[in-house]
């Protein structure tokens, strides 16, 4: 009986923009590794990944071959816009049934949200909504631009259709966003919030339980370990060299006593000594942590 369904998202670094397709076979068959350890390890169900190409999911596809995951490819062009998304899910835990892109046409161009991935829970017959989303670096749009909240807005307006229009009470957001939980990009336009007691008093807004993962567990750590509380790890930053660009956030179905409920104990970053070794190696391309969260029915 399948009472629990793991979820997880890891920008990979596999094809940043502008350099698709260019990472080392090292890069590469770490990935690989990495995937193997969020399965075997964490028992994930679902992961979803970013920076990759086509033939990034190809390579990556190769490992999944008669086991029991199948992989969505959204490697797709919207126009001159270039998704680097993939889905890797347990198909005999969950049935894809559509998906769409999150876009709308704006005066000085498209802007591109996320993807939606609609999903039925087999053994329960019961519909969930993923939004996988990659929002544009602030390398390129900065972290007071508008663009933010317009990303963040019309994300929102999608959960919210789907909430009320396609009666879908469980929706998933997992990304990157390049903005912290406290930017406004997701509290004031997504409406992704800390406050659990709200979020129940207020079943429109969404939770994100990543506030809690902004810094290191331990008080005052005493280690040389560099991981230090985030997701990605900026190298040149003098200030915080960890933001929390990475989350997965929930409708607040999951807090409401629903027929399934977020264990929040089972939310957090994943690393291990390999992993930090490589991000804060200046000459690793690798940059960002996965993140884990899981849901569990009553």
């Amino acid at each position: 009986m399948s009472n629990k369904i793991t979820f997880s998202w890891w920008n990979t670094s596999l094809s940043p923009h502008t350099k698709e397709n260019l990472s080392s076979d090292e890069h590469k068959a770490f990935v690989l590794v990495t995937l193997w350890r969020l399965i075997n390890e964490k028992s994930v169900d679902v992961i979803c990944l970013c920076e990759v190409s086509t033939a990034d999911v190809e390579y990556i596809s190769g490992m999944f071959n008669g086991s029991e995951f199948s992989i969505y490819d959204g490697t797709v062009y919207d126009g001159r816009k270039r998704y680097d998304i993939c889905t890797i899910y347990k198909s005999n835990l969950l049935q894809i049934i559509n998906t769409d892109l999150i876009t709308k046409i704006q005066p000085d161009g498209k802007i591109h949200a996320a993807q939606e991935l609609n999903f039925q829970i087999k053994e329960f017959q019961e519909p969930i909504t993923l939004y996988v989303a990659h929002w544009v670096s602030r390398l390129h749009v900065s972290e007071d631009d508008t663009l933010r909240i317009q990303l963040g807005t019309l994300l929102m307006d999608a959960v919210s259709a789907s909430i009320e229009q396609r009666n879908i009470e469980n929706i998933v957001i997992l990304g990157d966003f390049n903005d912290e939980p406290f930017n406004k990009s997701l509290t004031e336009a997504l409406f992704s919030t800390k406050d659990t007691f709200l979020v129940k008093k207020k079943p429109r807004l969404l939770y994100n339980p990543f506030w809690r993962l902004m810094v290191n567990k331990d008080l005052h750590p005493c280690t040389t370990e560099l991981w230090g509380g985030g997701t990605y790890y900026h190298k040149n930053n003098k200030t915080s060299r960890w933001k929390t660009f990475d989350q997965i956030i929930f409708s607040s179905s999951f807090l409401r006593g629903n027929t399934w409920y977020l264990n929040e104990e089972k939310t957090e970053v994943y690393y291990n000594k390999e992993i930090i070794r490589l991000i804060t190696n200046t000459n690793s391309k690798l940059d960002h942590l996965p993140v884990i969260s899981s849901i569990e029915r009553y």
